[in-house]
């Protein structure tokens, strides 16, 4: 993989894929409020159970509030800013795979190409973060070279 494919294109993906991930999130949790209340004298709804559901719906909403910060580290990058060492905002180039250092993300595709998302907090990321193209690193048992950055 080469330049051909645009910082711009690969950001717009995430987002797409960050709105559908919020997009779920919203939903599990209208479709568990309504739940909730359609159902007030469930056995599940009892005091003894009350606590559980509220402990799902906490975590449920904390799961949103995190794909929303992340949907805001997207949005705030700049797709122009042209990167000559691994940093937030980078498409990284390796001889195995590609990444776009923004959030974690499972892989995209974006014009035909494959191309993992990964946060700065990724284990991954801190054997890779300041290197520059030609530069090598290796994390457990794959070694890396950093072809290009951009």
């Amino acid at each position: 993989m080469n330049r051909e494919l645009s910082k711009a294109a690969i950001l717009n993906v995430c987002i797409e894929e960050q709105q559908k991930l919020i997009d779920h999130f919203t939903k599990r949790i209208e479709d568990a409020k309504a739940e909730f209340t359609s159902h007030p004298d469930s056995p599940s709804q009892s005091t003894e159970g009350s606590n559980s559901v509220d402990d799902v719906m906490h975590v449920m909403e904390q799961e949103l509030t995190f794909v929303e910060n992340e949907m805001s580290i997207l949005k705030s990058m700049d797709p122009d800013h042209q990167s000559d060492h691994v940093e937030r905002g980078a498409v990284v180039l390796t001889d195995q795979r590609d990444f776009f250092i923004a959030v974690s993300s499972e892989q995209v595709e974006v014009e035909g190409k494959k191309i993992f998302g990964m946060s700065e907090k990724a284990p991954l990321y801190a054997q890779m973060r300041g290197l520059k193209a030609g530069d090598s690193f290796q994390f457990n048992e794959t070694k890396y070279k950093i072809l290009d950055i951009y």
